[in-house]
């Protein structure tokens, strides 16, 4: 299992997130960036989601991630 913060992950915080693979440090950060649910997470989550309607955006963010995660430590 992997570990990175929030942080790391382009979010706000210092709360690590922990994952076994990309997807599932994906999912686990966006379940913690929805419960927080702050005005600095919000306004985070504001400023990302146009990158979903552009493919080449998504794909360098996710190339970009998986070699973060590749990179971070062992829990």
């Amino acid at each position: 299992m992997k570990k990175m913060t929030c942080k790391e992950l382009e979010g706000v915080c210092d709360e690590i997130i922990t994952g076994n693979s990309p997807d599932e440090m994906m999912k686990n950060s966006q379940k913690h960036a929805m419960s927080v649910y702050d005005e600095a997470h919000q306004n985070k989550m504001k400023e990302m989601a146009p990158m979903q309607n552009d493919p080449e955006a998504v794909k360098k963010f996710m190339s970009d991630f998986k070699a973060k995660f590749k990179a971070a430590p062992e829990v």
